[in-house]
């Protein structure tokens, strides 16, 4: 459902939309529109939030800021089945279209999650069943001879398909899944989603903010501004705090990274204040 007052005209005849897909799609799956002006509130009609916890009001995802950052929306319409996940760490298979005005400006998002966790457990307990009795048939013995999550021809259970993309198999007679390697987090808050981008980015160079040096923190601030983190009110004070830097050192760095400049040794010294 959606609030009225938050949702722009453009984008009011998809409201309905989103009611009738979550209704013939299902409880398991959730469907959201999502508005872009105004990322930190971008959510503006939500069908089934309970599968990601969201609601009307909440932000934009990782996602959804680096498609809008780096104008990933302008060789192609939508994207299918790549891997999501929520707050709490539990994947989901999300597929994101891109809605366009009479100008095929972007105005907006359409985005399905489907949580199918039931169905994995449920597949998986039907192949432990079916390991089950095809072990008493050839052995007599009341035992399987492998795991059901095991690989029996040891082989990696994904493969790179003739345009390139990896395609993960699936089990006998579902569709496989094709992905470019893709991935969202469906954060609740403005806060969260940046502090997620920022714990990311402290992982991925293996040192913590109050140890970086200056080039360290330009580089996570130029990471950070790719991802379209800035895109979100208030994510200069957020980053600010997590670095131990001033909003305001942060505000000239985030001015030297988009001018490609170096800062001067004046510069540099209050920096570190």
């Amino acid at each position: 459902m959606g609030d009225a007052d938050t949702i722009s005209p453009a984008l009011r005849p998809f409201v309905p939309l989103v009611d009738f897909l979550g209704e013939l799609l299902g409880h398991d799956t959730e469907v959201v529109l999502q508005d872009v002006q105004d990322f930190s509130h971008s959510v503006v009609a939500i069908a089934n939030g309970h599968v990601s916890g969201r609601s009307v009001g909440s932000p934009a995802t990782d996602l959804v800021l680096r498609i809008w950052q780096n104008h990933e929306f302008d060789h192609r319409n939508y994207l299918v089945h790549y891997a999501g996940y929520t707050r709490e760490g539990r994947p989901i298979v999300s597929s994101t279209f891109f809605l366009r005005n009479t100008q095929d400006q972007v105005i907006g998002f359409l985005c399905i999650n489907f949580d199918n966790s039931i169905f994995k457990e449920t597949s998986k307990a039907l192949r432990t069943a079916s390991d089950y009795l095809d072990s008493i048939s050839a052995s007599g013995t009341p035992f399987p001879t492998h795991r059901a999550d095991q690989n029996p021809s040891g082989r990696d259970n994904t493969d790179v398909d003739r345009h390139g993309a990896e395609q993960l198999h699936t089990p006998t007679g579902q569709q496989p899944v094709v992905t470019d390697g893709t991935q969202e987090i469906l954060s609740v808050n403005a806060e969260d989603l940046t502090k997620q981008h920022i714990q990311t980015f402290v992982k991925e160079r293996g040192v913590q903010p109050e140890r970086m040096n200056k080039s360290e923190r330009l580089k996570m601030i130029a990471d950070l501004d790719e991802s379209g983190v800035f895109l979100i009110k208030g994510a200069v004070d957020t980053v600010a705090g997590a670095l131990g830097i001033s909003s305001p050192t942060v505000y000239r760095y985030l001015h030297s990274v988009r001018k490609g400049e170096e800062e001067t040794p004046e510069q540099v010294a209050e920096s570190g204040k």
